[in-house]
């Protein structure tokens, strides 16, 4: 599950990278050296996150058997780390896939530009992976610190700590390229922009990985304070059911805010004289956007706490 749903997205997102480039040579054949260099540094960065699937699943297969709990909780531990290394990457990888292509297209567009578009584009792909850094984070707590509880409550608490931080940062990764793939696009056909053009992309990618810190959250409240949760099914339908929650209700959400904040960051490029406008309706469409997460997250926190 870690390098399966891990390397799936970032092979996706070097082939968008790839296929863009290819596009773009056809067109601009004499700056075949630009655009293999920005091809090149947009794959190398948007596979950053099936490298740290790699690592995870490594660790996975020669992690030494803990004998101090029972052989389906240490399971259970695998079965989370794979699950949130794994769909928190694979998000992040299709999202880093997004700026680097739309940096080939820049750069056949407006070749003068070629170092500042790549630079925007790396700018956008580090944000984009933040959601795969907050899973491999999770799976390494899982991997090395100790469980709370027993029995079913510890199994419960590794799988669902897994899927409510691997799912719901799934969503924001993807969002949070199409905003950088946006900020590209614009600033590619209107490179004077560039400063207000990337104030608005940073904005828009910090609102769209809200969803990813909401499940993140809910996986530590889980790994550090679920000590008193019953080890029976019911304690074991707990956390399950609050992963479910917080992780599928980010998922939504993270896409939708990155659509605004691609549409935003174009607009802006083309009308910086407008830019607080744009920022503003960006804000505004994005809060009314992450509700359905805000609503998930609660969901999540009454399961866990007061039902």
């Amino acid at each position: 599950m870690a390098l399966g749903l891990g390397g799936l997205g970032a092979a996706i997102g070097m082939g968008m990278a790839a296929a863009e480039a290819n596009r773009a040579m056809m067109r601009q054949p004499a700056r075949q050296g630009d655009l293999l260099r920005t091809m090149l540094l947009g794959q190398a960065i948007g596979g950053s996150p099936s490298i740290f699937a790699l690592v995870v699943g490594l660790l996975i297969l020669f992690l030494p058997v803990n004998e101090a709990i029972a052989g389906a909780e240490f399971a259970a531990v695998l079965i989370g780390a794979g699950l949130a290394v794994g769909l928190g990457c694979l998000g992040s990888g299709i999202g880093c896939g997004l700026p680097a292509a739309a940096a080939c297209a820049g750069v056949a567009r407006n070749p003068a530009k070629s170092t500042a578009l790549t630079a925007t584009m790396m700018i956008g792909q580090a944000l984009a992976q933040s959601p795969s850094i907050f899973a491999t984070i999770v799976a390494l707590i899982l991997l090395f610190l100790p469980l709370p509880g027993t029995g079913l409550a510890a199994i419960g608490i590794a799988i669902s700590a897994g899927i409510a931080m691997g799912a719901s940062a799934l969503g924001p990764g993807i969002g949070s390229g199409m905003t950088a793939g946006g900020a590209v696009e614009g600033q590619s056909h209107w490179p004077a922009s560039r400063p207000v053009t990337v104030r608005t992309m940073l904005i828009s990618q910090a609102i769209c990985d809200t969803p990813a810190i909401f499940g993140m959250l809910v996986a530590f409240i889980m790994l550090f304070t679920m000590h008193d949760l019953e080890p029976t099914i019911v304690g074991f339908s707990k956390t399950f059911a609050a992963a479910i929650a917080v992780g599928m209700g980010g998922i939504g959400p993270g896409i939708g805010c990155g659509s605004v904040g691609e549409t935003s960051c174009r607009a802006t490029a083309e009308h910086p004289e407008n830019d607080a406008l744009m920022l503003r309706t960006m804000l505004i469409g994005q809060a009314v956007s992450q509700s359905t997460a805000i609503y998930a997250l609660i969901i999540a926190l009454v399961i866990l706490f007061v039902v």
